[in-house]
C-alpha cells in the first residue's frame, strides 16, 4: 500500500478515536489505536525503505494479491510488503534507532490487546494513559520519518 494511502487511514482513524470514550469504548477506542499503529509501522517501514510501497496486499507472510491489468488479482510469493503486526512478518536487516524506538511503542501499545480484549482485565484510565502515551510516541517517529 502506498504511503500517502496510509496516511489517510491514519487520519482518518485518529479523528475516528477522537469521538469515543476511551473507557467506556474500549475496544473499539483501541482498536482503532491500534489498526492506526499499524498503518504508521507500513507507512515508516516504506519511509525507510524497508519494506516496498507497491500495490500488494499480504494475506500471509510472503504470499502477496496482487491486482493485475485485467482487474483481477493473482497471488503472488514476495519480499516484505505491509505487514500484519509489528514482527508479524519479522523484517530481515538492521533496523534503523527511529523505527527500533516506533516497535517499541507498538509493543507497549500491543501490551494490552490479550489482557483487555481477550482476556478479563478490566480498562483503567491508567491503561489508557499508557495506550495514548505509546501511539503519541509512535505518531512522533512517524511525522520524523514520513512528513
Amino acid at each position: 500500500m502506498k504511503i500517502s494511502s496510509h496516511a489517510d487511514k491514519i487520519s482518518r482513524l485518529l479523528q475516528l478515536r477522537d469521538r469515543l470514550d476511551p473507557l467506556r469504548d474500549f475496544e473499539l477506542w483501541y482498536w482503532t489505536c491500534l489498526t492506526a499503529g499499524t498503518n504508521i509501522w507500513n507507512a515508516s517501514l516504506h519511509a525507510t525503505g524497508l519494506t516496498s510501497e507497491d500495490r500488494a496486499f499480504s494475506t500471509i507472510p510472503g504470499v502477496h494479491v496482487v491486482p493485475q491489468r485485467d482487474g483481477s488479482y493473482r497471488r503472488e510469493l514476495r519480499g516484505p510488503g505491509d505487514v500484519s503486526h509489528v514482527g508479524w512478518p519479522a523484517i530481515p536487516g538492521d533496523m534503523p534507532e527511529p523505527i527500533q524506538r516506533l516497535e517499541a511503542a507498538l509493543h507497549a501499545l500491543e501490551e494490552y490487546r490479550d489482557p483487555c480484549l481477550r482476556g478479563d482485565r478490566a480498562p483503567t484510565q491508567a491503561i489508557v494513559d499508557d495506550c495514548n502515551l505509546a501511539l503519541s510516541q509512535a505518531i512522533s517517529v512517524y511525522e520524523a520519518l514520513v512528513r
